[in-house]
């Protein structure tokens, strides 16, 4: 089994240490009306002093998450992959209702399912490039949209074609299990699926439901304390490790606005090794258990070629 990155496929072991849902070139400054476009993320010497902050803590592996609709550009990740000697997994899909390109509305799930998988077999944007994931297939908050839920049912279709994982995107940690109900309808193999934003889902019982399908759940949105504070997030995170789900949990950052990064103020990438891997330590996780959340589980949920 191999992972396919931007650069081509790399064998599982080549991943350590992994942010499991980032996005590092983006663009919705549009769709949020933005005069100072801070919803853009691009190639920049900002970016490369971050990207070097988490190389120094031992990551290599970062999954690209931005999907089309979202300003992805794969040129331009396989040019930060290859400088910074990178694995970048990069996405196939759509995001959510409310920044879908307008031919989502209008195509059927076959169709759209025929996008994601000539994106995975043969290549993004114009290019060779493949995508290595079907992500971050999207509801809105408190709401999973009758166009929406042909998107997953495209994604379901465009998975069971070439063997891609499937990442969503859960509104505020909301609709785990309304994206469930659809995934489990249609026979998918939850070990395929992995549940984004569940650090802001503050039902515990929900998290448990999620992973006891099999599914991964990701606590992916780690120094967005104005969403949930990080303590609270590593409480919960003690919580799901206590009841053995060890194996079925990843965690990223889900930077998203330049105001996020370092050079403009913010607390960057690399804050889950700088500041919530730390506490975590301090509360007693081992680091057995965060090899398999950053490395081994991140692999396995992967690898699919």
């Amino acid at each position: 089994m191999k992972i396919q990155t931007v650069t081509g496929p790399v064998d599982p072991q080549a991943i350590h240490k992994t942010m499991i849902h980032e996005h590092l070139v983006f663009d919705l400054s549009e769709v949020r009306q933005e005069k100072d476009r801070d919803s853009k993320l691009e190639d920049s010497p900002q970016l490369d002093h971050e990207i070097q902050l988490l190389i120094d803590s031992g990551c290599n592996t970062i999954v690209e998450v931005s999907n089309i609709g979202m300003g992805r550009d794969a040129e331009a990740l396989s040019e930060i992959a290859h400088k910074h000697d990178l694995n970048i997994v990069a996405s196939t899909g759509f995001y959510k209702e409310s920044v879908y390109p307008s031919f989502v509305f209008e195509k059927s799930k076959e169709e759209l399912a025929e996008i994601m998988i000539r994106e995975v077999l043969e290549g993004m944007d114009e290019t060779t490039i493949r995508a290595g994931l079907i992500a971050e297939i999207g509801s809105s908050y408190e709401e999973i949209t009758k166009t929406e839920e042909k998107v997953f049912q495209a994604s379901i279709l465009a998975h069971k074609t070439t063997g891609a994982p499937i990442s969503t995107h859960c509104e505020i940690g909301t609709m785990g299990r309304d994206q469930l109900d659809i995934f489990e309808k249609h026979h998918v193999d939850m070990n395929r699926v992995s549940f984004g934003h569940q650090d802001l889902n503050e039902a515990v019982e929900e998290q448990l439901l999620l992973l006891k399908s099999g599914a991964y759940i990701q606590f992916d949105t780690i120094g967005k304390n104005s969403y949930r504070k990080d303590t609270d997030k590593v409480d919960n995170l003690l919580v799901l490790i206590e009841r053995g789900y060890e194996d079925q949990l990843m965690l990223s950052c889900d930077i998203t606005r330049k105001s996020h990064l370092k050079g403009y103020g913010g607390y960057g990438y690399n804050h889950l090794f700088e500041n919530f891997i730390p506490a975590l330590i301090e509360k007693g996780i081992t680091n057995e258990i965060l090899d398999k959340m950053l490395v081994h589980n991140p692999r396995k949920f992967l690898a699919f070629l």
